[in-house]
């Protein structure tokens, strides 16, 4: 199957870790134009601009301030776009800063807030608005689906109760590992519905796997982050083979943007009790990924907040 021409992509969270080595990678790509780093802070962004300028030889990057962890901010970032783009990469997140279950204006936990609702209210934007011409995916997470190696509980709200608790941080037992692995079931649910309701363009959820080099720890609060940054990072994880390169993890993100046999309304990650290695279709092994009437459920929860 012939791959697309794709000439334009935003990025989110472009300017460190997977969102950086993404934009590094399309830049390689045959007929690519334009690469908007979409970011919060200016000042890491332009810096993160004349990296990609010099390591890649080309001046196609351009910054767009975007703070997902507010829906006015992302709604005054697309006015702002004048011109269609053919992919959106939602990649930005984390575990939520130093605040993770911290109540934000639009009345989500920063978690949800900045891997999932600023997304929506971007991609869902230039959906309706006939904005987007190809493709778009959904940076995700084996965190999702659970991994008992490392304690995280596998997410089971199925129920619109149970969802909206997730959102608004009344779920039980509510920590920041496992509050970022339900934020991320969320919002491969939401992808999966926004799949059947714009069928003419690609949406597909992937997860970058296990990879180093990301700043994903560097927002947690301080004990957790020592903890991940000296112990679990540098000792725990190689020894465990849970553990990729970065160009490894962003790969996934490039092939997958391009790969057409990877079937829209679908979540790719690592198999089962592993976080390196080919992606599979998580449904394959946690059914709640493929029933339509659960993910209507989650694009609806999320919905309530975009507005």
């Amino acid at each position: 199957m012939q791959s697309p021409t794709i000439k334009s992509v935003l990025i989110t969270g472009a300017n460190t870790g997977v969102g950086k080595e993404v934009a590094r990678q399309l830049a390689a790509k045959p007929g690519l134009e334009t690469i908007y780093l979409a970011c919060r802070n200016e000042a890491k962004a332009l810096g993160a601009q004349r990296e990609l300028e010099t390591s890649t030889g080309k001046k196609i990057f351009k910054i767009i301030l975007m703070d997902l962890s507010s829906v006015a901010a992302v709604c005054g970032a697309v006015a702002k776009l004048t011109e269609p783009v053919d992919a959106v990469i939602l990649n930005a997140g984390g575990t939520g800063g130093k605040t993770p279950l911290a109540i934000t204006r639009d009345g989500v936990t920063h978690v949800f807030a900045q891997n999932v609702l600023g997304h929506a209210v971007l991609l869902e934007s230039l959906l309706r608005q006939g904005r987007l011409t190809q493709a778009a995916i959904f940076v995700g997470s084996e965190a999702a689906r659970g991994f008992p190696k490392l304690r995280m509980k596998r997410p089971d709200a199925t129920t619109p109760k149970a969802l909206r608790d997730i959102i608004t941080g009344n779920a039980k037992k509510a920590d920041v590992f496992s509050a970022y692995g339900a934020v991320k079931y969320i919002g491969a649910l939401w992808m999966s519905s926004l799949a059947r309701e714009y069928p003419q363009i690609r949406l597909v959820t992937i997860s970058p796997g296990g990879t180093k080099g990301t700043s994903a720890y560097d927002s947690m609060p301080t004990p957790l982050s020592i903890f991940a940054k000296i112990i679990f990072k540098p000792l725990l994880s190689p020894l465990m083979g849970l553990e990729h390169s970065l160009e490894t993890g962003g790969r996934r993100i490039v092939d997958g943007l391009y790969d057409q046999s990877l079937r829209s309304g679908h979540f790719y990650a690592s198999s089962e009790n592993v976080l390196t290695g080919p992606i599979v279709d998580q449904s394959e092994f946690f059914a709640n990924f493929g029933n339509p009437a659960l993910q209507d459920m989650a694009a609806t929860a999320v919905r309530e907040f975009a507005a």
